[in-house]
């Protein structure tokens, strides 16, 4: 018995850390479940005498958790166990992992592994900062002057003197701003103090809207106000008619800004749901009432009836919560007594001889002078506690009591943020650890920080781009002078970013550290982009089309184009990304709102969230955790579920900060969102929704749009399957969702236009691809290909196959136009001689040099012997590689010819050989 005792203590961390990855965020060892069963027990578990199943780590606790006491037998708690190299020993003999020594946690027993003669000897690393007061206390060096004081006594982050840049402004609160963003009327700094004593300014090249504002002069006069006082358009000499279009359905309102639409029966619902409240004008708004299911508040808003009177003041005037009747009050059983009918008294009034409880309840004669707790702890577990006229039970901290007399243990870890990441149960309480990358907070080791990297806001404001970073909070700016950004997302590897602009209704990339060097992806083909997201893996964007009611996709170049989803949608919007997995969520605000996943190669669709959920403004996921989080704008809430919807969990309802709520990220503990009627930025935690707090100074951010937190953790490193020869794929190779450990880990597809071949690998020419107006259909650049073959009705013939290819089939290309018609010979009656004499110099040369073609051509075809080559574009080296092969005439199918990939993402190699006869 000792010797299997001995090999399971061995092995006992290495089996917690099993159990903690195999679980989904909240690892705990499951007492409750454990804790009483009968039968063949588990690794983890030792089986008492009476065949009970404990969790081996009670073994020797001193607690008797078999209820026979086998668990404490002498002979099993023999004190020389051996610890492995990776734990520590305590004194009691039991081991646990190396790092819980000197975590400020006392995890032994007898609380050896926080001794403090040596702990206070510990020495920090070279990538560690020593913190000054205590002894052995380490941070990372990345945490210092970061705004947060991680060592206890905070000296981390002391003798931070640190001083704007020459090229930036110093705003009265100490942070930093770009000089350029002086005087132009955004208060950037957030106390304003960036738009004190501005001068006039005076316009050079640039159309002047007030003294105190410019305009690019390309702006005057082209049907937009440009102006905030509208001044750009006035006057205009010849003013420029253009047809009123609008970006809004016929069900839809639109809003004064011309490009925010939103469902008609929420015009005048007391609810602001434009950017700028022109939904709730009172043009549009005369003799409002509220829905049957709605409290009209006296300022004539609506809220939901559910938040009448539940004790919160949700009315901006606090009338929902006027003439409300109160529940009855529950006594506290450890404080008061009850009389009955909700009346309490204190435990001093009971048994003292008065009448305090109408029936005299309060002087229970046979009890009054009782000590329950003196006979057999008055059949409590743990605790006994006497009162006047009765007893309760009560439990040790990390206990629960169950039916009134047994305690049982609090599993923490089904707590939401009890702990940050990992959560390890132990019986009367828990243990937090930290994914890879994170380490604890030294001053709530219930928390987890990155330990690489300074995170930063990137968020669009439909004029710019800019970043904000999180510990010195300075604002620095991205992309300058867009004229409506929305969606964004970023490639942290490469430092790129992409964004989507849905007036020039282009979808473009630029590096982040020179945003105005910028390129167009996809230029034509966008409508209105509200939501775009990156697969940083196997390098994609994503995209939801608004106007076209579709998800598509494309590689960083824009090309290999394909419409993902297209059935089903009617106002998709917000779309997150998880490549490691191969899922891909998007929100839907339609009719029907609701959250959608689907596997990012369009298979497995699923709604995950289609109940209390109206306008699902910004979605975001939580890698670690695996949660999706949304934002609903009418609900004033933020909201997460796990990846398949179950787990569903109300984090904030407000309707203060959450008053229009668009986009949301998260990081840490945080969630991060920004909200258009208070044009800022807030954050709260991600699992309570408490600490709210806000990020940027309200009204310092006008139009905020999409947001993400730029940081390395948030595209995590994975493997990309397609790699190796593009996964055997002729064009796209993307990656299937991950069902189970049996699941696919790719899928190959094809762009627009082409089609899947039986093989599952090669796309071929779709004919029944319906054409665009241009009658064009795009396929990937092939080179020219030069095809000559012996055959009646074709002739050699050269030609280019570029990025676009009209819809003439192949048989067209290649068929001889062979019967020559010559021009009728003029009337020789009345003609001159000289114009007869030219017309047969004309005729000699020509039938000179259509002989002359035709022994050229003969030649070159006994050289070839239908031998011919074709080029490709190397996505490598960028030059032409050219290979030689036969093209048997009697196999050769113009209408299935595959066309074959040389973009660069879609391929590691280039496939330059192909072999006609190989099988497609």
């Amino acid at each position: 018995m000792v010797s299997r005792f001995n090999a399971v203590s061995s092995v006992l961390a290495i089996l917690m850390w099993v159990c903690v990855s195999a679980s989904s965020g909240n690892q705990d060892f499951n007492f409750e479940q454990d804790d009483g069963y009968i039968g063949p027990c588990s690794l983890h578990q030792f089986q008492c005498a009476n065949k009970k199943c404990i969790p081996i780590y009670f073994l020797c606790d001193d607690e008797n958790d078999c209820d026979d006491g086998s668990d404490e037998d002498p002979k099993e708690c023999i004190r020389n166990v051996t610890c492995s190299k990776n734990e520590f020993k305590c004194n009691s003999g039991r081991c646990i992992p190396s790092e819980w020594q000197c975590d400020n946690e006392k995890d032994c027993n007898d609380g050896s592994d926080e001794n403090e003669l040596v702990c206070q000897k510990k020495v920090c690393n070279l990538d560690e900062f020593t913190c000054r007061s205590v002894p052995g206390e380490c941070v990372p060096l990345t945490w210092m002057c970061d705004g947060n004081p991680d060592c206890s006594d905070g000296s981390d982050e002391k003798s931070c003197n640190e001083t704007c840049r020459s090229d930036e402004f110093t705003c009265k609160k100490g942070n930093c701003i770009q000089k350029r963003w002086v005087c132009d009327l955004d208060n950037d700094c957030g106390d304003n103090s960036d738009e004190e004593n501005c001068p006039d300014i005076t316009c050079d090249n640039e159309f002047q809207c007030s003294p105190k504002m410019c305009i690019a002069s390309k702006w005057r006069c082209d049907g937009e106000y440009d102006c905030s006082n509208g001044k750009d358009e006035e006057d205009c000499p010849t003013p420029v008619q253009k047809p009123v279009i609008s970006f809004c359905r016929p069900d839809e309102f639109e809003c004064a800004d011309k490009i925010t639409c939103v469902h008609k029966n929420w015009l005048c619902d007391g609810s602001k749901d434009c950017p700028d409240g022109s939904d709730e004008a009172p043009d549009n708004c005369l003799n409002v009432t509220c829905r049957v299911d709605q409290f009209q508040c006296r300022d004539k808003s609506c809220i939901s009836g559910h938040l009448h009177c539940d004790g919160n003041r949700n009315c901006p005037d606090g009338s929902d919560e006027i003439n409300c009747e109160l529940p009855a009050p529950k006594c506290d059983p450890k404080t008061h007594f009850d009389c009955g009918g909700g009346q309490c008294i204190r435990f001093s009034q009971v048994c003292d001889g008065r009448q305090d409880c109408p029936d005299w309840e309060d002087e229970p004669k046979d009890k009054c002078g009782v000590d329950e707790c003196s006979i057999n702890n008055g059949g409590c577990s743990q605790k006994c506690v006497d009162t006047p006229a009765s007893f309760y039970c009560d439990c040790e901290p990390g206990y629960k009591l169950v039916g009134n007399k047994t305690c049982k243990d609090i599993n923490e870890c089904e707590i939401p943020g009890k702990c940050s990441q990992l959560c390890i149960n132990d019986k009367g309480g828990f243990k937090c650890q930290c994914e890879s990358g994170y380490m604890r907070d030294p001053r709530d080791l219930t928390k987890c920080k990155a330990i690489e990297g300074h995170a930063s806001l990137l968020f669009a404001r439909r004029k710019d781009i800019r970043k904000i970073s999180l510990d010195h909070h300075e604002m620095t700016s991205i992309v300058n002078e867009t004229k409506s950004a929305t969606a964004l997302d970023f490639v942290f590897r490469t430092g790129m970013i992409f964004w989507g602009d849905i007036i020039d209704k282009k979808i473009y990339k630029a590096p982040i550290d020179e945003g105005n060097e910028k390129t167009t992806v996809i230029t034509n083909d966008v409508t209105t982009s509200d939501g775009l997201a990156v697969d940083w893996i196997y390098n994609h964007i994503y995209w939801t089309d608004s106007a076209k009611n579709t998800i598509e996709l494309a590689n960083f170049d824009g090309k290999m184009k394909k419409v993902l989803v297209r059935d089903g949608l009617e106002e998709p919007r917000a779309i997150a990304l998880n490549p490691m997995e191969g899922w891909l969520f998007w929100t839907d605000w339609g009719k029907e709102p609701k959250i959608e996943r689907a596997g990012m190669d369009g298979s497995h669709r699923q709604s995950i969230v289609t109940f209390d959920v109206i306008w699902p403004n910004g979605l975001t996921l939580d890698l670690v955790k695996r949660k999706v989080y949304w934002v609903d704008a009418k609900l004033n809430s933020i909201s997460s579920c796990d990846y398949n919807g179950r787990n569903r969990r109300l984090i904030l309802f407000s309707t203060d900060v959450l008053r229009h709520p668009f986009s949301i990220t998260t990081f840490e503990d945080w969630v991060y969102w920004t909200d258009w009627d208070k044009a800022a930025v807030f954050k709260a935690n991600k699992f309570t929704g408490k600490d709210v707090q806000p990020v940027t100074a309200t009204e310092m951010i006008q139009n905020p749009m999409v947001i993400h937190v730029y940081h390395p953790y948030r595209q995590p490193d994975g493997e990309n399957h397609c790699q190796a020869v593009n996964g055997h794929c002729s064009h796209l190779c993307l990656p299937a969702p991950q069902i189970n450990e049996n699941s696919p880990k790719i899928s190959c597809a094809c762009p627009e236009s082409l089609r899947m071949m039986k093989d599952g690998l090669t796309c071929v020419q779709d004919e029944n691809f319906t054409t665009t107006a241009s009658n064009t259909v795009i396929i990937p650049e092939i080179t020219t290909v030069s095809v000559d073959l012996n055959q009646e009705n074709f002739t050699t013939t050269s030609f280019n196959v570029n990025a676009e290819l009209t819809t003439m089939s192949v048989e067209t290309i290649f068929k001889s136009t062979s019967n020559k018609s010559h021009p009728n010979s003029p009337d020789s009656d009345g003609a001159p001689n000289g114009v007869i004499a030219g017309i047969t110099i004309v005729i000699f040369f020509t039938l000179t040099s259509l002989i002359g073609l035709f022994v050229y051509y003969t030649h070159k075809h006994i050289i070839s012997r239908n031998m011919t080559s074709m080029n490709f574009d190397n996505p490598v080296y960028r030059k032409t590689t050219e290979d030689q092969f036969s093209l048997e005439k009697n196999h050769f199918q113009p209408h299935t010819r595959p066309y074959l990939s040389t973009v660069g993402e879609e391929a590691s190699e280039p496939l330059t050989k192909i072999y006609i006869t190989d099988p497609v």
